[in-house]
C-alpha cells in the first residue's frame, strides 16, 4: 500500500494533537498565516478517507513508497562509483550518501591525515548486529579548561544525511586548519584565525553514526525505517524488531506513570513502528554508547543532536512547556506524576532557569543566522515540545543530567531538524539538495563552535 507524505490542517491545536489516535507518523508542524497550524505527516493511503471524515484537511505532497526505492538505488550506484574511483569515505568529493562502512572509513581517514588534532576512538557497546561504532575528538594542544562541544547524529535510521553532515563538517574544519585557509559556505566565511580558535581553544567531540544497524537497513531494505535493530521478542514477527532510541534515554522514560494518560508520543509495544521506547530505560547499546560518551567527557557543556527534518533548532524542554518560577515543578518530582504532558493547560510545566533558556535561544539564533547566510533558508528556534510532549529524548536527557546528579556538568542541548519539509523524500532528499543542506548546517555548527564559551 502506498505511503503518503501529507500536510494536514485541523480545527485547532487540540484537534491536531488528536491525530496520534489514528496511528499516523507525525514529523512536525509549522505555523501558516492563512491556514493556521500545518502538520507534516506520513499516512498509509487507506487512512486518507478516514482523516477527511474526521474533519481534517489533507494535502498529499508525495508518494514516498515510489520515491524511496529510487533514493536507495542512487545510494548504491554512487557508493560503487566512489569505490571504483578510489575515493572511499571522502564525502567532500564523492557523490551520494555515505554507506555505514564509509562513515567509519571517513573517521579512520581523518585520524590518518590529521593525527595531531583528530583522535578517533571506539565506544564500548556493540550494536545488536555486532557493529563497533567510533567517535572522534578535534583539538590541538592541552585539553585543560577548554569548552567542550558534542555533535551527535544518526539516531534514526532513515535520516541519512546526519552522518554525512558531521563528516563534511569535520573534513572542512580539519583541512582548513592544516592548510591555514578560510572556509566559505555561500555568503558565510570563517577566517583562518577563527579556524585556529576552534581547533586550538575548543574541543569538538563527534559521534556521527549512533545507529548504524538502522541506517544500513533503511538504505538497503526499508527506507522509512527509524528504529535500531533489536531482535523481536520471542514469538513476535519482523514488525516488532527495533527500539526508537530517541524514546529510550533515562528522562521520564516510564511515561505511563509519569505523564497524563494518552498525552505523550511513546509506546510500550514492540510492534509500534515509530515510537517503541524499549523494555527499560537505556536498554539499548546505542543509547548506552551516548551515555558513556557523556560520562567519559565530563567537560561537555554544549550538544547538538542532528535529525531531519523541518528547519528548526529545538532546545529544552520536550517533556512539557517551560516555566521559570517553580523549581519544584520538575521531572524529578513524583508529586506531578500523571499530570505531565497536557500542554494545553497550566497544571504542569517543566522548570528551566530563565538564564538557561535565554542562553539556549541566543546560541540557537546565532546558529540560525549563520545558516541563513548560506542560501537564505530560515531555521526557527523554539522549545522541543510541539503538538505533543516526548519522553526519553536525547536532548532532554543531556540537559537533565545536571539536575538529576549535581556532580555532572550542565549541558545546553539542542535537536536540530535539518532540511526542508517540502523537499522530495525529505528524510533523505536527493543528494544535490543534501549537499546544500550539508553546507548550511556546517556553517551553523562552525558558528556554534565559535559562540559557545
Amino acid at each position: 500500500m502506498a505511503n503518503l507524505h501529507v500536510a494536514i490542517t485541523g480545527k485547532d491545536r487540540k484537534h491536531l494533537t488528536a491525530l496520534r489516535k489514528h496511528r499516523i507518523v507525525i514529523v512536525g508542524y509549522r505555523e501558516d498565516p492563512k491556514t493556521g497550524i500545518v502538520v507534516d505527516a506520513y499516512i498509509l493511503a487507506d487512512k486518507l478517507g478516514l482523516l477527511q471524515r474526521k474533519g481534517y484537511g489533507v494535502e498529499v505532497l508525495e508518494d514516498v513508497s515510489a520515491s524511496d526505492p529510487q533514493r536507495q538505488q542512487e545510494g548504491r550506484d554512487s557508493a560503487e562509483a566512489r569505490l571504483k574511483r578510489g575515493r572511499y569515505g571522502d564525502v567532500i568529493w564523492g557523490g551520494g550518501y555515505l554507506s555505514v562502512e564509509e562513515v567509519e572509513g571517513a573517521l579512520e581517514l581523518g585520524a590518518q591525515r590529521h593525527a595531531d588534532y583528530f583522535q578517533r576512538f571506539a565506544v564500548p557497546h556493540k550494536t545488536w548486529e555486532g557493529r563497533t561504532c567510533h567517535a572522534a575528538r578535534i583539538s590541538k594542544g592541552k585539553r585543560r579548561k577548554r569548552v567542550s562541544i558534542c555533535f551527535l547524529s544518526g539516531v534514526h535510521g532513515r535520516e541519512w544525511g546526519g552522518p554525512d553532515i558531521l563528516i563534511y563538517f569535520a573534513m572542512r574544519l580539519l583541512r582548513a586548519y592544516r592548510d591555514g585557509t578560510q572556509v566559505r559556505f555561500g555568503h558565510k566565511v570563517f577566517t583562518p584565525t577563527q579556524i585556529r580558535e576552534i581547533v586550538e581553544t575548543k574541543e569538538i567531540i563527534l559521534f556521527p553514526q549512533i545507529n548504524p544497524d538502522g541506517r544500513h537497513f533503511s538504505m538497503e531494505r526499508s527506507a522509512m525505517w527509524r528504529k535500531n535493530r533489536r531482535p523481536a521478542p520471542k514469538g513476535r514477527g519482523e514488525r516488532s524488531i527495533g527500539v526508537d532510541l530517541n524514546r529510550n534515554f533515562p528522562i521520564l522514560w516510564d511515561y505511563k506513570r509519569q505523564f497524563a494518560k494518552g498525552s505523550v508520543d511513546s509506546s510500550d509495544q514492540p510492534s509500534n513502528y515509530e515510537s517503541y521506547a524499549g523494555p527499560s530505560a537505556a536498554s539499548e547499546p546505542e543509547t548506552k554508547n551516548v551515555i558513556w560518551l557523556l560520562d567519559q567527557n565530563p567537560g561537555i557543556r554544549y550538544l547538538v543532536d542532528l535529525h531531519s527534518y523541518g528547519e528548526t533548532i529545538l532546545h529544552s524542554w520536550g517533556t512539557d512547556q517551560n516555566q521559570h518560577d517553580d523549581p519544584e515543578m520538575n521531572f524529578l518530582n513524583p508529586r506531578y506524576d500523571g499530570l505531565r504532558g497536557r500542554i494545553h493547560d497550566d497544571g504542569y510545566r517543566e522548570y528551566i532557569p530563565a538564564k538557561d533558556q535565554k542562553l539556549a535561544i541566543q546560541l540557537g539564533t546565532e546558529m540560525a543566522d549563520a545558516i541563513s547566510k548560506v542560501r537564505g533558508r530560515k531555521y526557527s528556534v523554539k522549545p522541543s515540545v510541539g503538538l505533543y510532549p516526548t519522553s526519553g529524548g536525547s536532548d532532554d536527557y543531556c540537559y537533565s543530567r545536571h539536575m538529576a546528579d549535581p556532580a555532572k556538568g550542565k549541558i545546553i542541548a539542542y535537536t536540530m531538524e535539518w532540511g526542508r519539509n517540502r523537499a522530495v523524500t525529505p528524510f533523505h532528499p536527493p543528494y544535490p539538495e543534501m549537499r546544500k543542506v550539508m553546507r548550511e548546517v556546517a556553517a551553523g555548527l562552525f558558528e556554534f563552535c565559535l559562540r559557545a564559551t
